[in-house]
């Protein structure tokens, strides 16, 4: 991560997002670590809220008001993602326009209406960008109802990804749709089996399909 930093601080790019790591890292070593990146990087960093536990509000809110974090991918993963005591404790606690939803489309609409997340990262954008757009369109424009129908038509290519390997799920989505051929898993991770490839090839195919409409 350090030699990133001196990579990207010859470069003009805003900001950088530090990707999350939980088998090696402690709340307390997480702050130092991205107070080190920011100041090699020179510029305000993206913190990735991917696990709970990877930081804690107070964590978070310290780096915020050191002027290190430039904004925050929330994506900590809820059966129910109107129950989240972590997001609406940070979001107590920091500027909400710093808040981005950061698990797809699914969760997005709660996050927006119940805890002030004006933005959101797209998960299956990669098959479908102007539905993604057009659902950000609608809440940007109040309008709730048209959003919700929109996210139910991300739902089956969602669900996979949630139920499998959102990398995987998208890797093989964006081959079996024939949109690119994106060629082996990493290696640290590998191919689905053929039986949930071809459930990612239907729901792929339809959002495709629904996007051309």
């Amino acid at each position: 991560m350090m030699d990133q930093a001196a990579i990207l601080a010859r470069k003009q790019f805003p900001t950088a997002m530090i990707l999350p790591t939980t088998a090696v890292s402690k709340p307390d070593g997480v702050r130092a670590a991205v107070l080190r990146f920011v100041e090699k990087f020179g510029r305000p960093a993206v913190l990735y809220v991917k696990d709970e536990g990877y930081v804690t509000v107070d964590v978070v809110k310290s780096l915020v008001e050191a002027g290190a974090i430039s904004w925050i991918k929330y994506a900590v993963v809820r059966d129910n993602p109107a129950v989240d005591p972590l997001l609406e404790a940070i979001s107590n606690e920091v500027p909400r326009e710093l808040l981005v939803s950061g698990i797809g489309e699914q969760p997005a609409i709660i996050h927006w209406t119940k805890f002030g997340v004006h933005a959101y990262t797209a998960g299956c954008v990669c098959v479908a960008p102007n539905r993604s757009q057009q659902m950000l369109e609608a809440l940007k424009a109040g309008d709730i109802e048209k959003a919700e129908t929109i996210r139910k038509g991300f739902l089956a290519l969602e669900d996979l990804r949630n139920g499998y390997n959102p990398i995987q799920v998208l890797h093989h989505a964006v081959d079996l749709a024939g949109i690119a051929a994106t060629g082996p898993q990493l290696p640290l991770l590998a191919d689905l089996d053929s039986a949930k490839q071809a459930e990612i090839k239907k729901a792929a195919l339809d959002l495709l399909a629904w996007s051309r409409e």
